[in-house]
């Protein structure tokens, strides 16, 4: 018996609900040697954003202190990952029967989370699914986000980008 191919799959939450059903086409059928890890990457960046500062406000209560502020929004921000996280575990479970399904959850700037999982992990091949495009489709560098973009051009392995089928010129 062989080496189980391992994938390390990044997820936002925006991708299309078919994306596991894409990857089983794309992987191929022999899905009992295959290890997904899923990985969700929580920005905190825009925490930083938060104003922690008094403003104007009526009463003698005081302030909630940062440290409670940060932990109750941490608190809400693994919840909400845990849950992304248990829809696409059952959506890639039916897609590849017999596969065997982690999680992880980082914290960060998504680009740089997604490129230090997959050199952690090392994976056969990192699979990504760019957020989808409100506009028109623009081939070229800009046909992906930053993330996707610096995730292609920094990782360590194959990245498998995988979209929804674009419609074609005469369903536009």
């Amino acid at each position: 018996m062989s080496e189980p191919r391992r994938f390390l799959v990044a997820l936002a939450g925006t991708e299309d609900p078919a994306l596991a059903e894409l990857v089983a086409r794309v992987v191929g059928a022999d899905v009992s040697a295959f290890e997904l890890t899923l990985l969700h990457v929580e920005e905190s960046g825009p925490r930083e954003l938060a104003a922690y500062q008094p403003a104007v406000r009526r009463g003698p209560w005081p302030l909630p202190k940062r440290a409670a502020v940060e932990h109750r929004l941490a608190d809400a921000d693994d919840e909400g990952a845990a849950a992304l996280l248990a829809v696409w575990h059952e959506r890639f479970a039916a897609a590849l029967p017999g596969a065997q399904i982690a999680h992880l959850v980082a914290r960060g700037l998504a680009e740089r989370e997604i490129v230090a999982a997959a050199a952690r992990l090392s994976p056969d091949a990192l699979i990504l699914s760019p957020r989808p495009r409100t506009g028109p489709f623009e081939p070229g560098p800009r046909s992906v986000g930053h993330v996707a973009r610096f995730v292609l051009d920094h990782s360590p392995m194959p990245v498998l980008l995988i979209r929804p089928r674009l419609p074609g010129p005469e369903t536009r």
